[in-house]
């Protein structure tokens, strides 16, 4: 049975059937909306509570608490299981005022002139921003995004469960891990190992080499659980012995159970993909000036640091980079750097025909 429990770092809160649906029959980008939408002058003031749109357990419930305590709001929140379900959402016409593309998503919502352009003089903590992520090539001159968790691929395992892992994406193909084994229900992190461990560019669109990827994944199936981004959830309750997941959620994992030193993370040294989660303001966003102070706010150094003590990921804020460190002091297969992110394998923004092939791709593995 394959499971669809959800999340990349934990529980959907809401509306998983329709988002599933929606991301298991196709991978469509939004509608558009015009240029003039995203550029209204905005001030960095409240002008009403905030309607937030993100990853489960993947922002410190405390620090929620304290950014409507400091601005006398609310915070109305609802969750996503993943980009294409995040996109779906928008193009439905839901409304948020905060949401969090990755950086192969956040180009997308740009060209269809659906984030709002960002008065950087509005952010007093702007300064605080890591100068790469000031002009990175997924946002030119950071108009649209703010950078948030930085992430690495790769897999999560039970060492009181399985041993013997050897850092190879073969490790999510292991026969004595049968029916234990979970990979993410992401088409692109699930396309993007196959070609990994296939010896081809992560994002190929080479017909032949989509082929041979799909088939990869298809042959798999017969070992797994299931498919699934609730990585954290399925390895606490014991569905999984080895998770296709992120770095930062075997943090989060640890935080959750009494042997925190049984979980453990590996890359994979055929390669993994890397990225970056931003911060961005939906064009059509009814309350942006409290959307500003809440950027504002997770750029300062101190709340930064306590996100990532909760949520396991480093932030590209300076003055906070004490607090990864402390995770990644004794366990360095978590660490990500902007080295990793100039010359890792990131997913593109892939467009037309390409996508096409992608979408048709996962789409056929998910029925097989």
């Amino acid at each position: 049975m394959i499971d669809r429990r959800i999340d990349r770092r934990g529980l959907l809160l809401g509306g998983a059937g329709a988002a599933l649906a929606i991301a298991g029959c196709g991978i469509g980008d939004s509608g558009s909306g015009t240029k003039k939408e995203t550029e209204k002058v905005v001030k960095a003031k409240v002008d009403g509570d905030l309607v937030y749109f993100n990853w489960s357990e993947y922002l410190d419930p405390a620090l929620i608490k304290k950014f409507e305590k400091r601005y006398g709001v609310k915070v109305r929140q609802s969750n996503f299981d993943s980009q294409s379900a995040m996109m779906a959402k928008l193009r439905s016409g839901n409304r948020y005022d905060v949401i969090f593309p990755d950086q192969s998503f956040a180009p997308r919502l740009i060209a269809n002139n659906q984030l709002l352009k960002i008065d950087h003089d509005q952010l007093k903590n702007y300064g605080n921003v890591w100068d790469f992520f000031k002009d990175p090539v997924y946002d030119p001159g950071a108009a649209h995004t703010v950078p948030y968790g930085l992430y690495a691929t790769g897999m999560i395992w039970n060492e009181d469960k399985i041993s013997g892992m050897t850092e190879s994406w073969d490790d999510l193909f292991r026969q004595d891990a049968k029916g234990k084994i979970f990979m993410l229900d992401d088409y692109q992190e699930c396309v993007g190992m196959a070609n990994i461990r296939g010896g081809f560019d992560v994002n190929t669109v080479d017909e032949g080499e989509l082929a041979k990827s799909k088939q990869m994944l298809i042959d798999q199936k017969p070992l797994l659980r299931g498919y699934s981004t609730d990585d954290i959830q399925n390895m606490i309750n014991g569905n999984a012995w080895i998770h296709h997941g992120w770095n930062g959620d075997v943090v989060n994992l640890r935080n959750q159970v009494k042997n925190p030193e049984s979980y453990r993370f590996q890359k994979a040294k055929e390669g993994f993909p890397v990225g970056t989660d931003t911060i961005a303001i939906p064009a059509n966003a009814e309350h942006p000036g409290t959307a500003l102070l809440f950027m504002d706010f997770m750029l300062d150094p101190e709340n930064a640091s306590q996100n990532i003590a909760y949520f396991g990921y480093p932030m590209a804020i300076t003055g906070s980079e004490d607090a990864f460190a402390k995770l990644a002091k004794d366990d360095p297969a978590i660490e990500i750097t902007v080295d990793d992110l100039k010359n890792g394998q990131q997913f593109a923004n892939l467009t037309g025909k390409d996508k096409a092939l992608w979408d048709r791709a996962w789409t056929e593995v998910k029925a097989a």
